[in-house]
């Protein structure tokens, strides 16, 4: 009888335990990806002091994305790459690049039912790269975001940005092998936030 009784119990407790494995197994795993903003950043005349050969005035323009928040006030960070060409007597025709990172925080204004215009400013750091010359120089926001669906859960339109870049930036070759400096400069953006969504992904078997 007691070996009976021993077998009935092992049998529950294993038929249980097959269940909660199972029901582990199927639940779901949520991850988050963010709304992501796809940009140009327009040609903007800016200064450039190349050494010993005076200010040349160069006009930068790139690309970029960066993740957005559906806070009011959220990080956010991305990755940008600028071309800027040169034509000056001691670098000759040229064209350097600037690739960077972007991280730091935004305020997207509350969104208001009916009115799609929404207030955004940002503070961010531009952490970047030109031929062998690593910088770091602060940036400022300020734009609208045009909303094309007031029901999305994260921000989701069209975007219209100033910039202003508050420092120098020193460069080792600008052109011709000849050092220069970008000196700080307005410049403007527009692009499109594609909405946020939830989705599942698997989990691991192992």
């Amino acid at each position: 009888m007691k070996n009976h009784t021993l077998i009935v119990l092992v049998t529950l407790l294993s038929s249980g335990l097959a269940s909660f494995v199972v029901a582990a197994e199927s639940k779901p795993v949520y991850t988050w990806i963010s709304a992501n903003e796809y940009y140009f950043i327009l040609p903007t005349a800016q200064n450039l002091h190349i050494a010993g050969n005076g200010t040349e005035s160069v006009k930068p323009w790139g690309f970029g994305f960066r993740a957005v928040g559906h806070e009011t006030f959220s990080k956010t960070g991305g990755l940008q790459v600028q071309s800027i060409k040169v034509d000056n007597p001691s670098t000759g025709k040229d064209t350097f690049y600037l690739w960077e990172i972007l991280a730091g925080m935004q305020y997207t204004s509350p969104k208001v039912q009916g009115k799609p215009l929404r207030f955004t400013a940002s503070g961010l750091g531009e952490f970047g790269m030109s031929d062998s010359t690593l910088y770091m120089a602060p940036m400022l926001t300020a734009g609208l975001l045009y909303t094309t669906d007031e029901f999305a859960a994260t921000p989701t339109g069209f975007t219209f940005d100033l910039y202003y870049r508050l420092t120098d930036i020193d460069l080792d070759n600008v052109g011709g092998g000849k050092a220069g400096t970008l000196k700080p400069a307005l410049g403007f953006k527009v692009g499109y936030i594609f909405e946020g969504f939830w989705t599942t992904k698997e989990k691991s078997k192992d």
